[in-house]
């Protein structure tokens, strides 16, 4: 069996990264949350038995939901969790964010009013990222003015996989599903899905309404926790 080692443990609040660190994040999120419904995103409910049981997996999504990741232990068991469930060979990074979305009100007339809200949705975004080493290359050093062997280094890839939870569906908080993300819709990894999320399988897309919040203008209330896991022969 490949081994699984964790290399590096971060906790950021958003809001203090650099700012063109931090738009790298919100790149990362709003790739976990594109895509086709019912192709590589997928609406998936939870079983029953998911939300009554005490160690059932959408107990313990909630649990994370509530916390506002600054549960420590609650947190690395969520890491490890991921890391034995997840199948990839090589290196990744494991991006968890909470934070809460005001959703406006609706109107008499049916428009949408920003300056008012109904319901504020509280959600965490998962997106997990392999990181890659960059290819062999020259390039030109300008203190010597000279063209020299490049440093390789290691680079965070596109999310290939991600999950939101609770799900917005109705324009409203769904706490019996989430949205499931897969890069590649050809090659959903549903034994991950099942034993990480204890999710069913798929809602069919002409049957799900959907929305999602949009982070093009910035999160808010948030904490950020990174994980690099690597799988070695």
């Amino acid at each position: 069996m490949a081994k699984k080692n964790k290399r590096v443990e971060l906790k950021e609040a958003f809001y203090s990264l650099p700012e063109e660190e931090m738009f790298k994040y919100v790149d990362i999120f709003r790739k976990t949350m594109s895509g086709t419904l019912g192709k590589n995103l997928m609406n998936m409910e939870f079983p029953m038995e998911e939300e009554t049981n005490d160690d059932g997996k959408q107990k313990f999504m909630m649990k994370l939901v509530d916390s506002g990741l600054q549960d420590d232990a609650l947190l690395d068991e969520f890491y490890d969790m991921v890391i034995k469930t997840y199948e990839y060979t090589g290196n990744y990074l494991i991006v968890l964010i909470h934070t809460a979305y005001d959703i406006p009100s609706i109107t008499a007339d049916g428009i949408e009013n920003e300056d008012a809200s109904d319901y504020v949705y509280n959600f965490i975004l998962c997106s997990i990222c392999p990181v890659k080493l960059s290819k062999a290359g020259l390039c030109y050093n300008p203190e010597n003015n000279s063209i020299e062997d490049c440093d390789r280094d290691w680079i965070v890839q596109a999310p290939a996989n991600g999950f939101l939870f609770p799900a917005f569906n109705d324009r409203n908080t769904d706490i019996h599903s989430l949205l499931y993300y897969a890069k590649n819709a050809d090659e959903v990894d549903i034994d991950f899905s099942y034993n990480l999320l204890g999710c069913t399988f798929p809602i069919p897309a002409k049957e799900t309404k959907r929305n999602v919040p949009c982070f093009g203008g910035g999160v808010s209330r948030n904490n950020v926790r990174l994980r690099d896991g690597e799988k070695s022969a």
